[in-house]
Parts: C-alpha cells; structure tokens; sequence
C-alpha cells in the first residue's frame, strides 16, 4: 500500500461477549505517598514570591504610617525596697519565713501601688482633673457633652420622684463620680508595678503624653505610698499600744491577786520560803546530811584500826611502832638485855648487878606494854566515840528528814501557786516590754524606701518605630508565607515534574516548555516550522525518551491523554506525530476524542476535506468509505474523529476497534491515539485496553493531585499501561530547583511569553 493509498476496511458485526469489559477488576491500593522536601517550599515561595512581597509591603507601609501617625507616649520610671517587717504584737515570733511567704509580701505590696485608694491620692495631689491632657481628650471625644446629657436626663427622673429633691446636687454628684472612675481608669491603665524577680525590688513605670506628667506620677506615688504605709504604721502602734494596755492592766491585776493568794497561805502553813538558804528545816537537815557523811567516814577508817589491834594486839599498831617514847624504851631494853647476856655468861642470876639489870629490864618492859595498852585504849575510844557520834547524827537527819517530808506535803498548794504568779509576772514583763517597743517604733523608720526616683524622660518610649518596622516585616514575612502556603494548599495543582514522578510513581517523558504565541504557524505545527524551538527540542526529547523507555510493542501504538480538558494533549499528539515522521516513521494519527475533535482542524489539508465521515462512522457500521487520509506533511496520515456520536464508551470498547488497530499495525510504524480527557469519562478507560500504553499530558498549574492520584487509580484497577508523563506549560525561568530542564532551551528565546499551550 502506497503512502497516497486511501484505506478501506470492512464493517464486522460483533456480539456482546467480544467487548471488552470497562468494569474495574480489583481496587488496587494507593501507594503514592507525598512526600514533603524543602525544596517544595522554597518552590512555593519562590512562585507566590509576589504575593509575599505584596503582603510584606502593605504591612510595613501600614505599621509605618500607623507609627509615624500614632500619639508619642512618654515612660517615667522608679523603683522601691520593700523589707519584711513582721508587726509583733507578742513576745512570740514566727518560727517560718520562707521564700513563698517573701513573694506573697512582695506581691501584697505591689498590689496596694495598684490600689484604688492609693491612685485617688495621687490624682487629687496632681489635680489630674484640670490637667490639659485630660481636658483636651475630654474635649477631643466630646465628654462633656455626654455629661451633660446624663445630668439632664437624671434631673428628669428626680423630678418625676420628688419635686423637691435636690437634682442639681445629685446631677453634680453622679457627674463628679464619673469623672473620678474615668480619671482613675486613665491613671491606672497606665500605671505598671512589677515585681523584680528574687529581689525586695518593686518597678514603677508611668506611660502618657506628657513626659512632666509621667515623672511627677511616678514620684508622687512612691512619696503618697511611703506616708501612707507610714501612716498605717503609726495608726497600727496605736491601736496595738491601746489593746496592750488594756493587757497590761488586767496582767497587773492577775499578778497581785496572785501574789495575795501565796502570801496568804504561806502564812497559814508556817512557810517562810522554799530557798534551803532562807528555811532553817531544810538548812539544817543539809547540815546534819553533811556531818553525818563526815562522821560515817571518820567511823570507817576508826573500825578498822580498831578491828586490826584487837585481832593482831596492840604491838602491830602503827602509833605503838612509831611512838619515840616507847621506841626508846625498847633501844634501853635492848641495850640492858645485850649487857645482862654479857654478865651471865661469868655470873648466876642471883649475882647483884645481874639482879640489877634483871629489875631493870623488867621496869622498861613494863613501861612499854604500859604505853601499848594506853594507846590501844585511846584507839577504843575513839572507836566508841565516832560510833556513837554517828548512831545521834542518823538519829537527828530522819527526825529532820521527817520534818522536811512534813513541809513538802504542806508546801505543794505553795509552789503551784508560786509558778501561778511567776507565770503571772513573766506575762506582764513582756507585755511591758512590748509597749515600750511599740513606743520606739512609733517614731521609727518605716521598712519600704525609695531606690530611684523617676527622671524626667527625654525620648519617647512609644511609638517605636524601629521595633513596629522589625516586627512588621517579621509578622508580613510570616503573613506572606502563611498566606502562600494557604494558596498552595487549597490549589492542589501541579507545579513541579517532580511530585509527578516523586508523588505518583509516573516517569516524566519529557517537559514541554511555555512558548511564546506566534502569527507565523500554529503551535500544534510548531515542530515541522520550527524545529530549533524550545518546544521542538523538547519534543525530540521525549520522542526518544518513549523509544528508549518502552518496548517496541508497547510504543507501536499510543494513546495520549490528559486528566483534564485544557492540558494540550491534543498539541502534544500533534508533535509527536511530527516528531516520529521526521526520525522516518511512517505515523497514523487516531482522532478517538468523539466528544470534542479538533485534528481535523489541525490537519485541513488532507485527502478527505471533510469531518463528516470518520472513525465514529467506521466503528459504527455506517459506512465502509475510505478512512485513512494523508496529511500535508510526509508521513503524517489521520483518521478523523466523524461526527460526533451518542455512544462514544460503547464504540470504543467495541472488537471493530480492536481490529482497526490491528489491522493499521501491519501498516504503519506508529499508531498516535488522540483520547478524550480523563476527568468524569470512561473513554480512556476503554482505549488503554486497545493500545500497548498510555502517554499522560499534565499541564503545570492545571492538572490537579487529586486528578491525577484518581487518573493513576483507574489505570491501575483497569491494568492499563502507562508509560509516562509528558509535562506541558513548564515554565523554567520560574520553578526552583530545576535548572537541569533549562539546559534543552538556553539556545532557544530568551524568555518565553505567557501564552501556554492549550486546547482550542
């Protein structure tokens, strides 16, 4: 068959069971997990970059204009010690102060700076009411005249109550006590007491118009805060002095009641005093216990001499050895005796001078035993005497002792009475102590004194403009950031090849870039015109990528398809089929969008010159005419779509279909089948049955995730083959972080123009 043959194939009837089936075999499950980089951010950013810019702007031109504009206030600040002083009212002392109690001190007093009473004080010392700052609000909001009103309309419910009431009085009164809570709401909206952290620190800070008035506040307060604090001081010593008092008196009553009562009775039981030093029974039952002691020892020692001469003689004893009387005697002994031993051995006893010294020595011996038994007596009675001294001294300790028993049972009632009126007295010396301290700190210093006083300012402290400007550019920064991702989030479009790949497990065939609209040929051409063009070179790109990625079986024959009208798929077929012809290919294209053909458009210069017979007509059985025409381009052949039908699933899906596509494979190198959208039709669902594999066209900024994870869904429960995804509209001077796609157009226009390519 020639390439100028026009083709005819014969109509088959085919029955029901021949159709392929369009029903979903099985739900396969989503895999396509969407994973977050940060590239995608910066991607956003950088393609909503003027939105942030804009939101970036319009916040710091307005924080401008708004602290350029806005009223200065001027910040006067002072600072106070407070120590804990415990006001004590009795001797008795708390045992804790721990840090807890330390803060609630502090916190009590930085409180009673924010009090109501104390900021009355300080408004009437300044005279707030007549300042020019309070007039001139009252003025520039027109108070006054709402006062007025209200005096008005009081006057009117008075005089329906009584006729006689005082209204004015009590106009001027409600009038007066509204200006006091508003002068009071002005003051302490400004006022700031803030506790130093782990410090007897209190700040003070005062914000207004006028730097005097804010100074003067802060000093003001902290003097009307010291006399005040003082004056509660003295008026606390006064009433604690008066209750002390009262104290002391009945504390002087009870003591000598007291007092009374024990004299009283001491008198009735004889008792002088319970001191030993001042009672004769326990004095002397002291003295006879100490001598009886003495005594007892000095008996001891006196028995045992006496015991030891009694059972070894009075020779043994130590007096007797030691005495120099009888130690002489004995020496005269024993010289006579040494001498009567000479004179015996010449002479017998009866000779004179031995009788002589016989005598002799009988007198001394009688001496000496004369003067042991004296001393042995004097021992005895010594012996007799101590013993007896001590049986008298034990007779008079237990009739003393028997006495003081006697005076401790009757002196019992004495000693409570006595530790009554030592407790009695104890309490009264404290209460008087306490008074005179009262007294001395009535006068004294008070614990909460003045470290700074507030200067006048010289800066205002609001507005600040450079802080406003740094934070509206943080805040417009984050706004403008927030709101891109907001956008980005709710367009759920495409915007980068890569979620197509990354996200969706869809190789990326090729990536067709924006082209600039020309009057010279139309972009479904722009191939076979231009062939140096960024959208040509694009297109041989994924020309090959299809060649290369698939089998031969599977890219003999094609259908490219889209997830939505407006994509440029039918642009895309156009191309490609271009593309294939120039490599040698000898390209059919199908027209099988029967809702909406438009390659008759495309390609008006053909063998048949009319839309009004086509594939519709062949797959219905309607005409057996020719139905393949050739283009004006070489290798290029179309079938037209025909008019369009009410059927068009059901035709597509039918065997005639099949055997089309069968029957051109034996003829042509490559079979292109122009498919309808996805997006709400089956028809693709039934072609991808026909065909070896899918091609999918996604516009950037058009084709949708949701779109898309539906396209890959329905693909996967129909077993449909696709083969990859051809990215349209890519604008590469624009997307982040995809400067590779710029290296197959840096040789084309310097930068494309707006217009995308897109269905009629």
């Amino acid at each position: 068959m020639t390439e100028s043959q026009d083709f005819d194939y014969p109509i088959k009837h085919v029955s029901g069971s021949d159709l392929p089936s369009v029903d979903y075999r099985e739900i396969i499950p989503d895999n396509t997990k969407e994973e977050i980089h940060l590239k995608d951010y910066l991607e956003v950013l950088l393609r909503r970059k003027w939105l942030i810019i804009g939101i970036l702007f319009f916040t710091f031109l307005s924080t401008l204009i708004f602290s350029l504009a806005a009223e200065k206030q001027y910040e006067a600040t002072g600072s106070l010690e407070v120590n804990q002083g415990a006001q004590k009212i009795t001797k008795f002392e708390d045992v804790v102060t721990d840090k807890l109690r330390f803060e609630e001190f502090v916190a009590t007093q930085a409180s009673l700076l924010k009090s109501d009473t104390l900021a009355d004080l300080v408004i009437n010392r300044l005279n707030l009411a007549e300042h020019p700052i309070i007039i001139g609000k009252k003025e520039k909001s027109g108070r006054i005249g709402l006062l007025d009103r209200v005096k008005t309309f009081i006057k009117k419910i008075i005089r329906k109550q009584d006729d006689n009431s005082q209204d004015e009085a009590a106009a001027e009164a409600l009038s007066e006590a509204m200006m006091q809570k508003a002068l009071l709401k002005f003051f302490k909206e400004r006022l700031v007491v803030t506790p130093q952290r782990d410090a007897m620190i209190i700040n003070i800070a005062f914000t207004s118009p006028d730097r005097w008035l804010s100074k003067d506040a802060v000093n003001v307060l902290m003097d009307e805060f010291l006399n005040w604090k003082m004056d509660q001081k003295i008026d606390a010593s006064e009433k604690a002095r008066e209750f002390l008092m009262r104290q002391i008196d009945q504390a002087k009553i009870n003591l000598e009641s007291a007092e009374e009562k024990q004299n009283k009775f001491a008198k009735q039981a004889g008792i002088v005093s319970m001191d030993a030093k001042l009672n004769s029974v326990y004095r002397q039952l002291e003295d006879i216990n100490t001598a009886l002691g003495v005594a007892e020892a000095d008996f001891a020692k006196k028995e045992t001499i006496y015991r030891q001469a009694v059972k070894d003689g009075p020779s043994s004893l130590p007096q007797v050895l030691n005495s120099p009387l009888i130690n002489q005697l004995k020496s005269e002994y024993a010289g006579l005796r040494s001498e009567y031993e000479k004179l015996t051995e010449t002479f017998r006893d009866d000779y004179p001078d031995v009788k002589a010294i016989r005598s002799r020595m009988n007198s001394i011996e009688a001496q000496i035993n004369d003067e042991s038994q004296k001393i042995f007596n004097s021992i005895k009675y010594e012996y007799e005497a101590s013993l007896g001294l001590v049986k008298s001294l034990d007779e008079k300790f237990e009739e003393k002792k028997l006495q003081a028993m006697d005076l401790n049972e009757r002196a019992t009632q004495y000693k409570i009475m006595e530790r009554e009126v030592e407790t009695n007295k104890a309490i009264y010396q404290s209460l008087l102590e306490r008074a005179r301290e009262i007294e001395s700190m009535a006068g004294g210093t008070s614990n909460i004194q003045i470290v700074d006083r507030a200067t006048l300012p010289i800066f205002p402290s609001t507005p600040n403009v450079k802080l406003n400007l740094l934070l509206a550019i943080v805040m417009g920064l984050t706004a403008g950031v927030g709101g891109a991702l907001l956008m980005e989030y709710f367009a759920d479009t495409i915007t980068n090849p890569d979620q197509i790949s990354d996200r969706f497990q869809i190789p990326i065939l090729g990536v067709i870039p924006v082209e600039k609209e020309t009057t010279d040929y139309p972009l479904e051409l722009a191939f076979i015109n231009n062939p140096r063009a960024g959208i040509s070179e694009a297109l041989l790109t994924s020309r090959v990528s299809i060649q290369l990625s698939v089998s031969d079986a599977q890219a003999k024959c094609i259908a490219v398809t889209s997830t939505s009208p407006g994509e440029g798929k039918t642009t895309i077929t156009a191309n490609l089929a271009q593309t294939f012809a120039g490599a040698g290919e000898k390209v059919v294209i199908i027209d099988a969008d029967l809702r909406k053909p438009r390659m008759h458009k495309i390609f008006p210069e053909t063998t048949i010159k009319s839309n009004g017979y086509g594939l519709s007509n062949y797959l219905a059985g309607i005409s057996n005419d020719k139905l393949v025409a050739k283009t004006n381009i070489e290798n290029v052949f179309l079938i037209r779509s025909g008019p369009p039908p009410p059927n068009p699933v059901e035709l597509l899906a039918s065997s005639k279909f099949t055997a089309l596509i069968k029957s051109l494979s034996k003829t042509f190198d490559r079979i292109i089948v122009d498919s309808p959208p996805h997006q709400g039709l089956a028809d693709i669902l039934v072609i991808s049955r026909q065909v070896g594999g899918i091609i999918l066209v996604s516009g950037i900024g058009e084709c949708t995730r949701e779109g898309l994870r539906h396209f890959k869904k329905s693909m996967e429960n129909v077993r449909g083959n696709v083969l990859g995804c051809i990215v349209n509209k890519f604008n590469p001077y624009q997307a982040y972080g995809h400067k590779y796609y710029q290296y197959h157009y840096q040789y084309g226009p310097e930068k494309p123009g707006v217009k995308e390519l897109a269905d009629a």
